[in-house]
């Protein structure tokens, strides 16, 4: 009971918001996964699921599958105890499929189903989004789906194709467009480069992220300047502090 007290009362304090969207990329290597970047204000988490056997596994390969380390445990307990407690902060948890899209993705439905306040957290105003990202099923069927899934897309070319309700985000690979290493300034060219490919997603009225970005402050404030809505980082502490201080 003691403990269960001690939850709600960390849960009930937090209170640290930022003015950047932090995305703690791979959340389940940190020390504490789901908490760290929740505590730190992380408007993003993510995590690489696997579907084994009917159950869903968080990892980043297959062979570090770890029985004790599912998408429940680590992932949907946790949130599950921040909206029993009432705690509105904006979130959005980045399932990354591994394994085909079509099964995976009915068995995150089925999970976060086993959970009626997560199911209906975005209809009350919760704030919490469950975003497919990785293996998803084809953008004209993002509509199959309940209102409490949306989808990471990763391309242009099919976008103004889809409902603009379902699409929380679209997200690119950092090196298709820069080899910048983050620990000098980013040329002009570099900068519109990426500059160009940004205003073309908000012109779609979406928020960007790129992933495999560096992970330096040098980066975040490039990346921030350049309009870049969700930094992607493996610190996501440090990253928060760098933003709140």
């Amino acid at each position: 009971m003691l403990r269960n007290l001690l939850t709600f009362l960390l849960i009930a304090g937090l209170n640290n918001v930022l003015a950047q969207k932090i995305h703690s990329h791979n959340d389940y290597v940190q020390a504490r996964p789901f908490w760290e970047a929740y505590e730190s204000g992380a408007k993003s988490i993510e995590a690489d699921v696997y579907l084994i056997d009917g159950k869903l596994y968080v990892a980043h390969e297959k062979n570090e599958i770890n029985p004790e380390r599912t998408l429940e445990k680590l992932y949907l307990e946790p949130l599950n105890k921040v909206v029993k407690a009432r705690k509105r902060q904006e979130l959005q948890i980045l399932i990354d499929l591994k394994t085909n899209a079509e099964p995976t993705l009915r068995a995150v439905e089925k999970a976060i189903s086993k959970y009626p306040k997560l199911a209906n957290a975005h209809s009350l105003k919760k704030y919490i989004k469950f975003v497919i990202s990785g293996n998803r099923p084809p953008i004209l069927e993002y509509t199959k789906y309940p209102n409490y899934i949306f989808f990471d897309h990763q391309s242009l070319k099919d976008l103004s194709k889809g409902d603009k309700s379902k699409i929380a985000l679209v997200s690119f690979s950092f090196g298709s467009y820069s080899k910048w290493k983050g620990d000098k300034p980013m040329t002009d060219e570099e900068k519109l480069k990426l500059k160009t490919i940004i205003d073309s997603v908000h012109t779609y009225g979406y928020p960007i992220r790129f992933w495999a970005t560096p992970d330096t402050p040098l980066a975040w404030q490039t990346l921030f300047d350049l309009s870049v809505d969700f930094i992607n980082t493996d610190q996501p502490k440090a990253s928060s502090s760098f933003f709140n201080k």
